[in-house]
């Protein structure tokens, strides 16, 4: 008679299951591999950039307020689509062909994506509206009127879907394939420096007040990464970089005349945003010993 078959300790069997699910989910690429694919996503963006620029340059070309004219919307609109529609093919490209994963394997799949994008976002809009405030009442920076109430109501759904894919595409390169990956190699923690480290970086090619977009996005790729591992997904880092990427547009220009640029509200967001850094990582911190 055959010998039934000893069952493996439950614990054992979870840690074996999960090891294999880690292999066959994903190729952990060696350190040069990965910093030489962040090189060329970071020279891709450039490229694209200035693809963009010199397509949107004719369109533009003569108008005070690019932002908030048909012409200069779609404009912009459409160079969006090339420099992150370009970088999300690249993305892709890799993870399914080279890792061999489905796409929606970073970060994207489980139940509750809709409620945790709709809590993200109305945490980024309190959050931006919250950084206005702070810059008015501190006299970093005045609202005028330059900009009409009608005319932010008419490209509202355009910016809205527009920073939405900017937002979410780079909510997956950066906390939902970086973060992770750099996370089996090194730890959450320094998985969370790292990649806002390299998030920052990308924010070299902004043309606005450059220094400031580099902190300004270091900071927020350290919140964005802690507020993944808190939430375990990152349906929810998207709707808050969408609302922050979508409420700056009409704010910035409230406070600047109508122009997207520096201002007192950057400073206000990053003090703010930094605040959240500290309160996301400690949640972290509590949730782990309890674990």
């Amino acid at each position: 008679m055959d010998q039934p078959a000893v069952a493996a300790p439950r614990g054992a069997h979870a840690r074996r299951s999960r090891a294999q699910r880690d292999r066959s989910a994903s190729v952990p690429p060696g350190q040069g591999r990965f910093l030489r694919f962040y090189l060329l996503l970071f020279g891709a963006d450039a490229l694209l950039g200035w693809l963009a620029w010199t397509m949107a340059r004719p369109i533009t070309h003569g108008l005070e307020y690019p932002l908030w004219s048909l012409r200069g919307a779609v404009a912009s609109a459409l160079s969006d689509v090339v420099v992150f529609g370009g970088l999300l093919a690249l993305v892709a490209f890799r993870v399914v062909h080279h890792e061999r994963r489905c796409f929606v394997d970073l970060g994207l799949r489980g139940p509750g994506r809709s409620s945790e994008f709709r809590r993200g976002y109305g945490l980024g809009l309190a959050w931006t509206a919250g950084a206005m405030v702070v810059a008015v009442a501190a006299g970093w920076t005045v609202v005028s009127g330059s900009v009409p109430p009608s005319t932010l109501l008419a490209f509202a759904p355009l910016w809205m879907v527009v920073t939405a894919f900017q937002a979410g595409v780079e909510e997956v390169i950066f906390r939902g394939w970086m973060l992770p990956l750099l996370a089996q190699r090194w730890g959450p923690y320094e998985a969370v420096t790292v990649q806002a480290l390299l998030f920052g970086c990308l924010h070299l090619l902004v043309d606005a007040n450059t220094t400031l977009a580099v902190l300004h996005g270091l900071v927020f790729g350290a919140f964005a990464g802690l507020y993944v591992l808190y939430r375990h997904g990152i349906w929810g880092a998207i709707g808050i970089h969408s609302a922050y990427n979508f409420a700056a547009i009409p704010l910035i220009s409230l406070s600047t005349g109508g122009k997207y640029g520096p201002a007192g509200w950057h400073y206000a967001a990053i003090t703010l945003t930094g605040i959240g850094v500290v309160v996301m990582l400690a949640l972290d911190i509590r949730d782990r010993r309890r674990r």
